[in-house]
């Protein structure tokens, strides 16, 4: 079963048809041994982030009496499907060490897309065939905006490991949280750049001030990590530059009222979603409905907020919101909890951080729907159970997992 789970980690990072599959064996296998492992679904799917996740979509459900898409709604609740990833990696648990690191290899694995892409120019069509068309965005075979969210969430799971590591596993923490931060610029995501950045400063100042790192080692990695980002910015300088001076004359578009733009609209998004929220503070305007609201007032646009609270309080209400709060709240304590835990190495903290990446990467896109989003998401709250096999069940949220 581990065998099963380490694969289906490693596939989960590959393009999209992989990542629908990736974990497919792992629940077969699960379901398969249900009658011999019966408590452990009771124990796994009984984890306080499965009963917050029930309800949510339960909110959901109702969300989609008054929505006015409820096929968009109801697709947006099959996403969430990978909340409860949490009960089938649950038997694997005692083996977490083990399925990060086949975390952080499928990720890197994932950026090889990134390399197939920057070799696009070469006209090779088996590699173009392979990967997504955004000219002057390097990407791979993920949508740029997706990919950035995935790569900031891969920086925080090196992140520990760098600042506080000591010895080979620094160095692979440091390799690893350089080759994100490296692909995070490649991909021209501008959200994801912010994200990166208030990533690191929060890792920073956790691991300055909670995990009492000494600042020089925190500078010495800084230092080094920033010369590697500099010399790719330095490669790729004309594709940045393009998205740089963009960003430029988008602003300036902006404050003659011209809100067309990429930038534009997507203020003009936000504006919408809290229109849509104010409208119905409690409720929503209903499961999936977040694009026909748009449309009653005239305006055109996809079928999400591009910002995952917004889009989550315009749809679901001040209800929702509550429900989304408090189950990301539950999932950063257990969290934090494993990686302090005694004898926990550096990188038993990744998940906690990367988890702070995907919500940074949300505000700017809508990470709870998109599909290879979500899956990480998914399986990033898996590998952080309130409890785990042994004593620490009895003790449930309160206790410290084993």
């Amino acid at each position: 079963m581990l065998i099963l789970g380490v694969l289906g980690l490693i596939c989960l990072f590959g393009p999209i048809t992989m990542t629908e599959i990736a974990m497919i064996p792992l629940f077969v296998f699960f379901f398969v041994r249900v009658i011999n492992t019966f408590p452990i679904w009771i124990h796994g799917f009984g984890q306080p982030s499965v009963l917050v996740s029930i309800a949510l979509l339960a909110w959901m459900g109702l969300g989609l009496i008054w929505s006015e898409d409820r096929a968009q709604g109801i697709e947006e609740m099959g996403a969430l499907r990978w909340l409860f990833a949490i009960g089938f990696l649950f038997p694997l648990i005692e083996k977490r060490a083990i399925l990060i690191g086949a975390m952080c290899i499928g990720i890197a694995m994932g950026q090889l897309g990134q390399v197939l892409d920057a070799l696009n120019g070469l006209g090779i069509e088996p590699i173009a065939s392979l990967v997504e068309n955004h000219e002057g965005r390097i990407a791979g075979w993920w949508h740029p905006v997706v990919g950035g969210g995935i790569l900031v969430a891969a920086m925080g799971l090196h992140i520990p490991a760098a600042l506080w590591g000591s010895g080979r596993t620094r160095w692979v923490g440091l390799a690893g949280l350089s080759i994100s931060a490296i692909g995070v610029l490649a991909t021209g995501t501008r959200g994801a750049w912010g994200a990166a950045f208030l990533l690191c400063l929060i890792g920073v100042a956790f691991m300055l001030f909670v995990r009492r790192v000494p600042f020089k080692r925190i500078a010495l990695v800084g230092a080094i990590g920033a010369v590697l980002v500099g010399v790719t910015g330095f490669v790729i300088r004309d594709s940045i530059m393009i998205r740089i001076n963009e960003t430029r004359a988008e602003l300036r578009e902006m404050e003659t009222g011209d809100y067309s733009s990429y930038s534009g609209r997507r203020v003009r998004m936000a504006q919408e979603a809290i229109s849509a929220f104010s409208s119905h503070p409690v409720q929503g305007v209903g499961t999936g409905a977040y694009e026909e609201w748009c449309a009653s007032q005239s305006q055109a646009y996809g079928a999400h907020a591009h910002n995952a609270p917004l889009h989550i309080l315009a749809t679901l209400g001040i209800v929702g919101g509550v429900l989304w709060v408090v189950l990301m709240v539950v999932v950063l304590v257990n969290a934090y909890r494993w990686g302090t835990r005694p004898g926990a190495s550096p990188y038993a903290m990744g998940p906690m951080l990367a988890i702070v990446g995907l919500m940074l990467a949300s505000l700017t896109d809508c990470v709870q729907i998109n599909a290879q989003s979500v899956a990480m998401l998914g399986v990033l709250i898996g590998l952080c159970p309130a409890y785990a096999p042994g004593a620490g069940l009895a003790r449930g949220l309160t206790g410290s997992p084993r």
